[in-house]
């Protein structure tokens, strides 16, 4: 069992640093034990959030890649469709990241690539005529949800997903439905997929 001594919370404190120990030192009225205590409560949160995030993110973009190749008939959609520069210098990241680990550039690493924030980019109001209508509403077919209600969750998402891979506090949070917001935005897309998460 670990000991909190005055020796081993300084060390701590070098470790993890006083500047991100901050917002728990404030939760905790500046309690080191407990700060720290709290900062491996939200560890451990963090990583039950892992599995569902990762469902939720591997479901999206497949399901936007998907729509997106049937409805320009390639898997290769992302050298034909018009992109804001933000996309299009997406697009040539992911190739390059692509040939830097001597892979071919084909879909599946391309896809791969690309980050999340890259594929809720596709589902913003710049992309409604051109991306939405036609084409990425079919990612969705659970929904009965307009696309800026979509984005509006996904983006709340978003937000958890890039606080929990950076080991953020998400402690403030309401953790209970964001979960339940995982497992609904999954169902959007596919409620088999949704089951199997949760």
């Amino acid at each position: 069992m670990f000991i909190y001594d005055q020796n081993n919370i300084e060390k701590l404190e070098k470790t993890i640093s006083l500047d991100r120990l901050s917002s728990y030192l404030d939760k905790t009225n500046q309690d080191k034990e407990s700060a720290l205590k709290l900062y491996i409560w939200n560890t451990e949160v963090s990583s039950a959030f892992y599995t569902a995030l990762q469902g939720l993110e591997i479901c999206l973009r497949n399901q936007l890649h998907n729509a997106l190749s049937q409805c320009h008939s390639t898997e290769e959609w992302y050298d034909i469709i018009q992109l804001d520069e933000r996309g299009t210098t997406s697009i040539e990241s992911a190739k390059n990241q692509v040939r830097r680990l001597h892979r071919s550039i084909n879909a599946p690493h391309v896809v791969a690539e690309l980050s999340f924030g890259f594929w809720l980019s596709l589902l913003n109001k710049r992309y409604h005529q051109s991306l939405w209508i036609p084409c990425l509403n079919k990612a969705f077919p659970n929904a009965h949800k307009s696309r800026a209600e979509i984005l509006r969750e996904l983006d709340h998402l978003r937000i958890l997903r890039n606080r929990v891979a950076h080991h953020e506090p998400i402690f403030t949070r309401h953790l209970e439905k964001d979960y339940e917001s995982i497992i609904r935005t999954l169902g959007w897309m596919c409620e088999t997929t949704a089951n199997w998460v949760n």
